[in-house]
């Protein structure tokens, strides 16, 4: 079986992959067409035969748009292709809420007196000043940045108000630390 390849799909939407097919060989198998036998589990489901549309791009590729009701429940997806000749493919995305007008912002933590970045505190991300509606939390890096266990940075919604709160032992920060994501 194939690797894993793990992609973020937009909850009820129809959603676009594409893929290879390949034979034992690790060549890449083409002219199956639309011959090729999908499957998909939601959210830890059982499989069930995809219902969306398959077609060959060429040289082994191919592209599945799937439905917008296989995209309507959070969580992983996990599809299998399969066809004549082939290794099975195993795919997985996750269907995610997405949120329109955000970006990924960038909140350094330096220290007051020499503005070096603090790594290893704790951000916290709220939509209230008195810490409610928890939003994102993650740790700073090397350089002070603020990310998630993915090592992303928080994607927050532009024109919006957040309060950030920071915490280290040891240091002191100036909570909560009201920002307006530009």
């Amino acid at each position: 079986m194939s690797d894993i390849s793990r992609f973020e799909w937009a909850r009820d939407h129809e959603n676009r992959i594409v893929f290879v097919m390949i034979d034992g060989s690790g060549g890449e198998v083409s002219g199956l067409g639309a011959a090729l036998t999908m499957q998909i589990s939601k959210n830890g489901g059982a499989f069930a035969a995809c219902a969306g549309t398959i077609s060959e791009i060429g040289d082994g590729w191919y592209s599945y748009l799937s439905t917008a009701g296989e995209a309507d429940t959070p969580g992983p997806i996990a599809i299998t292709a399969t066809g004549a000749g082939t290794i099975q493919q195993n795919l997985e995305y996750v269907v995610a809420n997405r949120i329109y007008n955000t970006k990924s912002y960038t909140y350094p933590v330096t220290r007051s007196d020499t503005l070096a970045p603090v790594p290893d505190a704790t951000v916290e991300i709220y939509t209230q000043a008195d810490r409610v509606g928890l939003v994102w939390s993650g740790i700073t890096d090397e350089f002070g940045h603020a990310r998630d266990e993915s090592d992303a940075l928080p994607i927050l919604q532009i024109g919006k108000q957040y309060y950030f709160w920071t915490f280290k032992v040891g240091f002191t920060f100036p909570n909560p630390d009201l920002e307006t994501i530009t």
